[in-house]
């Protein structure tokens, strides 16, 4: 169903005219977003988000921090394609006690540390100015700049864009040495970069068109990597919300109904309605035939797990589906 079917169902279910109030329209478009949310939130069901593709990227001599850009929520797993390995995951806490410094101990990775959400793909190599610029001419608006300087100090700036040449986000400040947050006045109408010293100059983030400020998921990885190898990531994406009227729902098209449901329910509720005991029970119904039907996938069983597959390292003496446990 799309988005707007859904919608046309709840009016109906709800006993409003096909086109109704502007007020009635913006609250149910906001209930079916509301449920989508929350039910893409369910342990088991999130899995329906996993990426189709995963990111890669390759590892940098001595570079501990990377991040995987726009568009994913979380991490899921790592793996190093070079020496056909999965990377484990690991604790900041474990990560400080095991590396207070992170140009210490270098080698091939063998643990992943998720940091969450992070403003900028890599934070200054040291301190520096910080230039910003645009691959359209038309981006002109104020782009805002906080972070840390030389000493611990916290600095806010800012700057009028200059569109395609790069201009330094402060001229007072050359001593920038953590970004703690970068957006702009107004959606990016091309591609706006944060670049480290200059223009050219290492790209730190990087707001893509029609957004105001990037959006990273960071980790380290330990030890930090001594040379190059390249790394495959699975991840969760970012939820995207119903906002057109042909949309659809990142669900199985038999369970869309359910967020029909879930809108009457809520409306129902709102209206202090005891009609929506009932239909909360009918959207629990639908939840629990989703779950059961992810279930049934057999997802619940760890691919390590099953007899033939995995992958050796171990040498010609072993067979070539022998797992490490």
């Amino acid at each position: 169903m799309e988005f707007s079917a859904i919608l046309a169902a709840a009016y109906e279910d709800l006993g409003y005219q096909s086109s109704p109030a502007t007020e009635v329209v913006t609250r149910l478009k906001r209930y079916v977003n509301e449920g989508l949310q929350a039910l893409l939130a369910e342990p088991g069901i999130d899995r329906l988000l996993e990426a189709d593709v995963p990111f890669t990227f390759d590892s940098v001599a001595n570079q501990a921090q990377y991040a995987v850009p726009d568009g994913h929520a979380y991490l899921r797993r790592i793996m190093d394609t070079t020496n056909d390995r999965w990377l484990a995951s690991m604790s900041v806490a474990d990560y400080r006690l095991f590396s207070p410094d992170a140009t210490a101990v270098t080698g091939t990775p063998s643990h992943y540390v998720p940091l969450g959400r992070v403003p900028v793909a890599v934070q200054p190599s040291n301190a520096s100015s910080l230039f910003v610029d645009s691959t359209s001419a038309s981006d002109t608006n104020t782009a805002y700049l906080e972070g840390i300087i030389t000493g611990g100090y916290k600095r806010t700036a800012s700057v009028t864009m200059t569109g395609t040449t790069a201009i330094d986000i402060s001229s007072a400040i050359a001593s920038w040495i953590e970004v703690t947050d970068f957006y702009l006045s107004a959606a990016a109408i091309g591609t706006v970069t944060l670049h480290e010293d200059a223009s050219g100059g290492t790209e730190l983030a990087r707001i893509t068109i029609g957004q105001k400020r990037p959006s990273y998921q960071g980790f380290y990885l330990w030890p930090t990597p001594g040379g190059v190898s390249t790394y495959l990531v699975d991840t969760r994406r970012e939820l995207e919300l119903l906002v057109n009227d042909t949309d659809e729902p990142p669900l199985p098209r038999d369970f869309h109904p359910m967020l029909v449901k879930y809108a009457t329910y809520r409306d129902w509720e709102k209206k202090d309605d005891s009609r929506a005991e009932l239909a909360k029970q009918q959207y629990d119904t639908w939840l629990s035939r989703l779950k059961y039907r992810l279930h049934q996938t057999g997802d619940g069983v760890p691919v390590a797990g099953r007899r033939g597959v995995g992958i050796s390292r171990l040498g010609g003496y072993y067979p070539v589906d022998t797992v490490i446990r």
